[in-house]
């Protein structure tokens, strides 16, 4: 009897002999937003990120380290963070010089997001020119004092709220569990007084006891 299965090719090896070659799938590169589009949505997530950062240090201050939400204090923060901010984006500048420096170098095309090419000399050098404007941007806004009155309200409004909505759950769980108590109506005075007296209070701003002997 005669075989169906052709001379030399056995089942076994047409089941791991190998597929033709593929090239891997390449999208095609989408087009890049204007520039002066890239950097003010750019400056705008730096900018955000800065009053976040502010804010955050706002309240380590009152919570920690008890230090009232003074006008200078918080625009000296404000500009700390600026300034953090902008050394960042010329870091992140110095970073794309150094890839196109390197992308020069080489052919061929980018087999994933940070394999970078001849090709991609272009938008490294578009990307190196972002940074810097961003960093040029957020120093400009360190002379503004415009600009640092109106970030350092907006951190401080969001801080002195995130201040809030903690106090008022914390007051809300002592409550539920004073009311549970069996003598909850005969030491409620008391407790509002502490609430009035001693909590509440301790979130005002101190004055500092030597401020009167300069």
């Amino acid at each position: 009897m005669r075989s169906n299965v052709s001379p030399g090719w056995s089942w076994l090896s047409r089941l791991f002999r190998r597929s033709p070659y593929l090239p891997p799938f390449r999208p095609d590169p989408q087009p890049l937003a204007p520039f002066e589009q890239a950097l003010d949505e750019g400056l705008l997530i730096a900018r955000h990120g800065v009053t976040l950062a502010v804010r955050n240090r706002l309240i380590v201050r009152a919570l920690k380290e008890n230090e009232a939400f003074d006008d200078a204090a918080t625009a000296r923060i404000v500009d700390e963070e600026l300034q953090r901010a902008a050394e960042e984006q010329r870091e992140n500048a110095e970073g794309a010089q150094a890839l196109h420096a390197v992308a020069g170098r080489s052919g061929g095309i980018a087999d994933h997001a940070h394999d970078y090419h001849r090709i991609d000399t272009a938008t490294l050098e578009r990307r190196e020119r972002l940074y810097l404007a961003l960093e040029e941007s957020l120093e400009a806004s360190r002379n503004d004092p415009d600009f640092i009155a109106a970030m350092s309200e907006r951190a401080r409004d969001d801080a002195w709220k995130d201040i809030g909505d903690n106090v008022v759950s914390r007051l809300n769980q002592s409550m539920v569990s004073a009311a549970d108590e069996p003598d909850y109506v005969l030491y409620r005075p008391d407790r509002i007084r502490q609430l009035l007296e001693v909590d509440l209070a301790s979130l005002l701003p101190r004055e500092d006891p030597d401020a009167s002997d300069r």
